[in-house]
C-alpha cells in the first residue's frame, strides 16, 4: 500500500513552490487534490479548460498532440517531482496538448483559484513563477532551433545536453524517462532512424547505450561534437 503524502512537504519540494513560508504551503495544499490515474488512463484532453496546476507524485504523465491525419505526437513526458500546465492556467486558455498515464501514477491538482490568491499575497512566489516560466520559454526556443535545422543526431544530442545541468562536466549519465518510440516521436523522426543515429554516436564513442540509460563519456566533447555538427 502507497504511503500518504504529506501535501505541505511534497509541494515544498517542487521548484515551482520552493522557498514559500509554511502558512502559504498550508493554503496551497488546501486547495489540492490528488488523483490515482491507471496505465493509459486520460488525466485530461486538449480543448478542455485549464482549471489548476498539476504535479506528479509518481508514475509518468504523457503530454501529447494528433495531427491531421489522427497520428500521436509526444510532446512531453512528466515524471515525479515535476508540475505541469502553468502556461495555459495563467493565459485563460484551454488546453493545448492531452495527458494521459504511461503507468500507474499519482497526480496533484493545485486550483487555479488557490495559485492566485497566493501570488496576489507573496511578491516573492510572484517573481518565482515568472523565472520558471522564463526558463521554460528559453528551452523551448531552443528545442524549436534545433528541429528547425540539422540532422535527427543534433536533434537527439541536443536533448541529451539539455538533460544534463550546464555546470556538469567530464562523465554523466542521462536516464530515458520514457521509451525509445516516445523520445523518436518527441525529436520527429522514425523509431529505425533514431535506432541508427544511437548507434552512430555509440561508434563515434560520445554515448553508450545501457537499457533505459544513456552514459555520456566526456560531456565536454559531446558539447563540442553539438557546436560543429550540422
Amino acid at each position: 500500500m502507497a504511503r500518504p503524502i504529506r501535501l505541505e512537504s511534497f509541494l515544498a519540494n517542487l521548484p515551482l513552490f520552493r522557498g514559500l513560508p509554511a502558512e502559504g504551503l498550508t493554503r496551497l495544499a488546501a486547495g489540492t487534490g490528488k488523483r490515482a490515474l491507471r496505465r493509459n488512463e486520460i488525466l485530461f484532453r486538449a480543448g478542455e479548460p485549464s482549471t489548476g496546476i498539476h504535479a506528479v507524485v509518481y508514475g509518468r504523465i504523457k503530454l501529447f498532440n494528433r495531427d491531421r491525419e489522427g497520428r500521436e505526437r509526444a510532446v512531453d513526458v512528466v515524471g515525479p517531482g515535476r508540475s505541469f500546465g502553468e502556461p495555459v492556467m495563467f493565459l485563460e486558455r484551454p488546453y493545448l496538448v492531452s495527458a494521459s498515464a504511461l503507468e500507474d501514477s499519482v497526480v496533484l491538482h493545485v486550483d487555479k483559484d488557490t495559485v492566485l490568491a497566493e501570488l496576489g499575497r507573496n511578491p516573492q512566489f510572484a517573481a518565482r513563477i515568472i523565472g520558471t516560466l522564463a526558463q521554460r520559454t528559453e528551452a523551448l526556443v531552443l528545442e524549436l532551433q534545433d528541429h528547425a535545422g540539422g540532422s535527427g543526431a543534433r536533434r537527439l544530442v541536443a536533448w541529451l545536453l539539455r538533460k544534463a545541468a550546464p555546470e556538469d562536466r567530464g562523465a554523466v549519465v542521462v536516464p530515458l524517462p520514457f521509451s525509445k518510440r516516445v523520445l523518436a516521436a518527441r525529436l520527429e523522426v522514425s523509431p529505425e532512424h533514431l535506432s541508427r543515429v544511437f548507434r552512430q554516436l555509440a561508434e563515434e564513442h560520445l554515448i553508450v547505450v545501457r537499457g533505459r540509460e544513456i552514459a555520456i563519456p566526456d560531456l565536454d566533447r559531446l558539447r563540442a561534437w553539438h557546436f560543429d555538427a550540422p
